[in-house]
């Protein structure tokens, strides 16, 4: 399937490492100056935020820049892609933006907020600081005690391995935790428990492979790390209010807007 108005610029031939996704119709003011200098990181450019939902289903993506404008509002967004994956830090960038805009996205879990025009060296800063590059390159190792670091190697370990049976014993091991103490630490810092975060990167998995119409549902199941069919399609409806054969119907009539746009976040889940 082809995404117009999408615009993928790799930067010197670094494929993959950090991918970053731009949703912003004014994009082409600033997004030439991240190319240059982010140079760990491929910029996606995206105007249309309607195809932004299936598209961050459908691609891993490390972090959301996303414009607020007029009457196009970034907290449905914002819900949305702290609801299927709480660990990607979204930015909010906005030319009319207000201290109540600001107080809103930042409880609904916006990692930075900035004003336009933008100030290019704080922008890059915080990007850098929200995907990991300082604490990988520079930070860690500096504090180990950071409760920061310790989730980072978890989530890092977790995304890696979430399509087998991980064990909430040895993420906390790899956090250099005990399981409550991680446990604790996890919800307070991604705003969502460790069992809830691997069922999401599961999910998210699982909508990719819907796509495949030779995968049957235990195929789907099995291979995004779940137990067993009956598990994966309990745990599919809770997170996208619809059955995975629902979805998948929905994929071949074109109904592009995930069913889960636009649900309320609860995140004490």
């Amino acid at each position: 399937m082809s995404f117009r108005g999408r615009n993928i610029i790799k930067s010197n031939g670094l494929e993959g490492k950090h991918r970053i996704l731009l949703i912003d119709s004014d994009a082409g003011q600033y997004h030439k100056g991240l190319v240059s200098s982010l140079r760990e990181c491929n910029v996606i450019v995206e105007a249309d935020q309607g195809k932004t939902c299936e598209f961050f289903l459908r691609n891993d993506i490390d972090l959301v820049l996303l414009d607020h404008f007029g009457d196009s509002s970034c907290t449905e967004l914002l819900q949305f892609f702290k609801y299927v994956n709480p660990a990607v830090p979204v930015i909010i960038v906005t030319r009319c933006g207000s201290e109540e805009l600001a107080v809103s996205v930042f409880r609904l879990g916006a990692r930075d907020y900035f004003k336009k025009p933008l100030v290019m060296c704080e922008l890059k800063r915080s990007i850098r600081a929200a995907l990991g590059i300082n604490h990988v390159t520079e930070g860690l190792g500096k504090d180990p005690q950071s409760p920061w670091n310790s989730i980072f190697r978890a989530i890092r370990y977790i995304n890696k391995n979430y399509t087998s049976r991980i064990k909430l014993s040895e993420i906390a091991k790899e956090a250099g935790k005990s399981i409550s103490c991680f446990e604790r630490t996890f919800k307070k810092e991604t705003g969502i428990t460790f069992t809830m975060y691997v069922n999401r990167l599961r999910i998210s998995s699982a909508i990719k492979m819907l796509r495949e119409d030779g995968l049957s549902m235990s195929d789907i199941a099995f291979a995004c790390g779940f137990t067993n069919q009956f598990h994966f399609t309990r745990m599919f409806k809770k997170i996208m209010n619809a059955s995975p054969m629902a979805y998948r119907k929905s994929l071949h009539r074109k109904s592009l807007l995930p069913t889960l746009k636009g649900k309320k976040v609860e995140p004490s889940e």
